[in-house]
């Protein structure tokens, strides 16, 4: 639902673009001719135009634009089309304003926010609150791999992890706010456990997707343990780009942060 909500307001800020730019092409037209419109004959070969005035009774064509007359024709159909656009455009925004509004207002997810922490011990929910979620979901017990590391490693949150660049990446997440979890089991459709670096709760859709850092790529024992782990992962409807994303080093290129953060940011913000 988010989704909708998200895809509206973007058609919003699209429409009140598109209004700008026809209420000044408007508001600058030339006045002249304001009593005319336009009225287009299709005949064989080609197209005839007419200017026929509002205000007359009289049934005919109208006056007929000659070819070298076109700028007059362009600039009629500009002004009407522009007329248009503003009036669909504002009637398009009110209806969009009005529904957001009333869809706020009957949010369930919000409504449980706003329920005393004492009655939301007492009561059953069917939907909870995106951050209720987040939370439930961040509250989750589980045995990781074993934990021991040749040197103590502590990120913000105050976890084990096996490398600095892994330090890097659960710092970076911990401080955007993204929810994860480090080496989290995770059981394939084929019975293999494994434990991604990284498993991500990606927000609003509430999906978990995965990101494995790869430390020694310019080793190639690692390296094929790497290859063999991500056709693991494809055998089992894992795939690259779509919910396993990857960072990589050598020991001579380490970590691009500046890339990782700004991965992080489009994948997640």
């Amino acid at each position: 639902m988010k989704k909708i909500e998200n895809m509206l307001n973007n058609e919003l800020v699209e429409l009140e673009k598109v209004l700008i730019s026809a209420c000044k092409r408007y508001e600058e037209r030339d006045n002249l001719m304001e009593d005319s419109y336009l009225r287009i004959a299709h005949k064989k070969n080609r197209v005839d135009y007419y200017l026929k005035d509002k205000t007359s009774a009289v049934k005919d064509k109208g006056r007929y634009i000659k070819k070298s007359e076109i700028e007059i024709v362009r600039k009629i159909a500009q002004r009407d089309y522009d007329a248009r656009v503003i009036k669909k455009a504002q009637e398009r925004i009110k209806s969009i304003k009005g529904f957001l509004r009333k869809y706020k207002t009957t949010d369930l997810k919000a409504l449980y926010n706003k329920t005393h922490p004492k009655r939301r011990e007492l009561i059953n929910i069917d939907i909870i609150s995106d951050e209720e979620y987040i939370k439930r979901w961040s509250l989750v017990e589980y045995n990781g791999k074993s934990q021991l590391v040749e040197k103590e490693i502590i990120t913000e949150r105050g976890e084990l992890v096996r490398s600095k660049s892994e330090k890097i990446i659960a710092d970076k997440l911990y401080m955007m706010g993204i929810p994860y979890r480090y080496e989290y089991p995770l059981m394939l459709d084929d019975g293999i456990t494994v434990y991604p670096d990284f498993t991500i709760l990606k927000m609003p859709e509430r999906k978990e997707v995965y990101l494995e850092h790869f430390g020694m790529m310019d080793d190639e024992e690692y390296v094929n343990k790497m290859l063999f782990k991500i056709s693991t992962y494809e055998r089992n409807g894992i795939f690259i780009g779509v919910n396993l994303f990857v960072t990589y080093e050598t020991s001579k290129r380490p970590i691009n942060t500046k890339a990782l953060n700004n991965q992080l940011k489009e994948l997640f913000l």
